[in-house]
């Protein structure tokens, strides 16, 4: 097998990817959650106490406080629970090529 058939199949794979079920599952659970307003902000807050506490260690049980008080309101809804779902099907499925990658070169060069 050539470079460029290599290569097609690799395109072939993408193109699976992309038109699987839970990629696309994914992408409507993306959609939906781009526009909830509450929740974006939830975790964009999340990822601020996070770095502040890295930045400032003195004020980390206050600041782990507020990030569980936004991780529950990102638990409770299911808007966020299915986008998390469907994200980890997809990765899943990642990790299935990726390994089987990693297989195949593997016994190809031992």
């Amino acid at each position: 097998m050539n470079k460029t058939e290599i290569l097609k199949k690799v395109d072939e794979i993408v193109e699976y990817i992309k038109n699987s079920e839970e990629y696309q599952n994914y992408l409507k659970a993306s959609e939906i959650l781009s526009h909830e307003t509450k929740l974006l902000e939830a975790i964009e807050d999340i990822k601020k106490y996070q770095q502040a506490i890295v930045k400032d260690n003195t004020r980390k049980k206050e600041l782990e406080k507020k990030i569980q008080e936004k991780e529950n309101i990102l638990n409770n809804s299911i808007v966020y629970t299915e986008f998390l779902n469907y994200q980890n099907e997809v990765n899943n499925m990642l990790v299935i090529f990726e390994n089987k990658l990693n297989k195949y070169f593997e016994d190809m060069f031992n």
